[in-house]
């Protein structure tokens, strides 16, 4: 059972962002905060609070670039009637991003700064008002680090097992096929730092017409062999991310992407997460 505490938030505000120094620090991103406030007792959830704050704070964390700074600020509203605890940062515009207020107990309004984004969550000085969700308390986590990049882990390793499962299948079944699709793949992986590695060299690697090759993967996996080759690449892309110190920059080199914008927006469309996030997150789970 989750129970309301009337205490005083100040001393509770302070040492939560303290509490996250460590984890700010490894990210290279600057944490503070700061309140003309010195006692206040409020009716809150310090379970579900802190939770909350933790859950937010840590995703802007990990979408910030390095030397970036947060403030977190603690101040009465205009009319004095309520407590507001904002959270500001002054490098990105992240009002867009919808992760960054995914699966928190406690209700946030975003705004957008000219660079940065103020976060605001305000607590009634009189009544218990806060907004909870009953789905996202069922789906915490006891890391510092937000859930949903759990889920993203758990998506991005099931979009690629379904590959590998298939692959089993033609060989228990239909080897001939098995055999041409791996032949497919060894072609592509051994030219995956070649950005010239196309459909037509593909074709001719393989003694096919583009027609031919067309119509033989859509049969076997249902994908045009240009997306096959960019799911390849996303493939080996996301496993370095994951397992080396590499930064996105020397990923995109490895894998044959043209240009580090390109892979960003590619990778984001097909997995709803920046690669910059994901090796973060990887790299901050295995430091844990």
């Amino acid at each position: 059972m989750i129970y309301s505490s009337k205490a005083d938030i100040v001393p509770f505000l302070k040492g939560l962002v303290q509490s996250l120094q460590p984890y700010s620090q490894s990210n290279e991103v600057q944490i503070s905060f700061s309140t003309g406030i010195k006692r206040q007792v409020v009716l809150y959830q310090p379970f579900l609070l802190s939770q909350s704050l933790v859950q937010l704070i840590c995703n802007v964390i990990n979408l910030l670039p390095p030397k970036s700074k947060i403030e977190i600020r603690l101040l009465y509203s205009a009319d004095n009637q309520n407590l507001e605890i904002e959270i500001e940062n002054s490098s990105i515009n992240l009002i867009r991003v919808n992760e960054v207020k995914s699966q928190t107990n406690y209700s946030f309004s975003g705004y957008p700064l000219s660079n940065g984004t103020i976060y605001k969550m305000v607590l009634s000085l009189h009544n218990h008002n806060f907004s909870t969700d009953p789905i996202a308390q069922t789906n915490t986590s006891g890391n510092n680090l937000p859930q949903f990049y759990a889920e993203i882990q758990k998506r991005l390793h099931s979009h690629f097992t379904k590959a590998e499962k298939h692959l089993a299948t033609l060989e228990q079944f239909r080897p001939k096929d098995a055999a041409f699709m791996q032949r497919i793949n060894t072609l592509i992986k051994v030219n995956l730092e070649n950005d010239s590695f196309d459909t037509d060299a593909l074709c001719k690697a393989m003694s096919l017409s583009r027609t031919q090759l067309f119509r033989r993967l859509k049969t076997l996996i249902r994908q045009a062999p240009a997306k096959y080759i960019k799911i390849m690449r996303l493939q080996r892309a996301k496993e370095l991310l994951e397992t080396t110190d590499m930064t996105v920059s020397e990923v995109v080199f490895k894998t044959g992407f043209q240009t580090l914008s390109h892979f960003t927006n590619i990778f984001q469309k097909q997995y709803g997460i920046l690669p910059s996030v994901f090796r973060r997150s990887n790299n901050s789970a295995t430091n844990e």
